[in-house]
């Protein structure tokens, strides 16, 4: 079963950090998406995303729009497709993500359709 994990959080926190800082938590995801590897996990695909302000709002009859989906600070700042067994699977992945201050992780089936 495929789910998506998608890692909510502040990117004003993000920002803060320094280089070396985004730097650890970039090897901490490559670690885990490894660990996930080898523990059987097929892991479909896994990303960080630019800023919320680079995102476009696209609908079917209107212009696209500049901004992220959200009014508040939380942003999605990443995601991962992961191919499991069961959704309790994918939670305790979920759990075991590298998380930056203030960060959540939705975890998500996917539509088979």
């Amino acid at each position: 079963m495929d789910f998506v994990l998608l890692i909510h959080g502040d990117e004003t926190l993000w920002d803060a950090f320094t280089e070396a800082e985004r730097d650890k938590m970039a090897e901490a995801h490559r670690q885990f998406g490894r660990s996930m590897v080898e523990s059987g996990v097929i892991v479909k695909y896994g990303c960080g995303l630019t800023r919320s302000h680079a995102a476009k709002l696209v609908r079917p009859d209107g212009p696209a729009v500049a901004g992220p989906y959200a009014v508040g600070r939380e942003q999605i700042g990443g995601i991962w497709v992961i191919e499991v067994q069961s959704a309790d699977e994918a939670e305790s992945w979920a759990r075991k993500m590298p998380y930056a201050p203030g960060d959540i992780v939705e975890v998500r089936p996917c539509d088979p359709a």
